[in-house]
């Protein structure tokens, strides 16, 4: 997928093992993870975006260090009910959590309610995280449309303010 062609899955397993065990080194006492490792405070949206590579991981069949998915995952559930959190990086919790099999449905009209409050980016990880429940997929269609509705005819991004895209990094992403 990355077009790496001269090494053998033994290598790519390795890079995703050392990969793992970097995260974990990054964990806190509160299972969230810190930007650094050896951190005593989590980053709220790093630990979200990190638990993608550790569904990824578990996908291809690679498990996290003991007990790393479970503190993240808790942390992540506690950080998702907290309204402290920005609704943007809140959407990407519930994204993360989505993935991971674990979103409970009775988080969703709460998700929901966070779509006028997050740009294009949170919509499209809320309309994800809304498709891994069941019954969902009327609100998922509304927020695909608000995505839709984001970009212009050529599909460039309408007019958009930079701090949209604080925790994306920038509006191509």
């Amino acid at each position: 997928r990355m077009g790496i062609v001269d090494r053998d899955e033994r290598w790519f397993r390795k890079c995703i093992e050392h990969g793992l065990e970097r995260l974990h080194s990054m964990q806190t006492a509160s299972g969230g993870l810190g930007y650094w490792p050896g951190d005593d405070q989590p980053n709220v949206y790093g630990t979200a975006y990190a638990m993608r590579a550790v569904v990824r991981a578990k996908q291809a069949g690679i498990d996290a260090p003991v007990g790393m998915s479970a503190g993240m995952t808790q942390y992540l559930n506690q950080q998702l009910r907290n309204t402290s959190v920005k609704p943007e990086v809140r959407a990407a919790i519930a994204q993360s959590l989505a993935e991971l099999g674990v979103l409970h449905p009775s988080r969703a009209d709460a998700l929901f309610d966070l779509r006028s409050h997050t740009g294009v980016f949170g919509l499209s990880s809320l309309a994800i995280a809304l498709s891994h429940l069941e019954g969902e997929q009327q609100r998922v269609n509304a927020l695909l449309d608000a995505v839709e509705a984001e970009f212009d005819e050529n599909g460039e991004l309408s007019p958009y303010d930079v701090s949209d895209f604080h925790y994306f990094g920038s509006p191509t992403r």
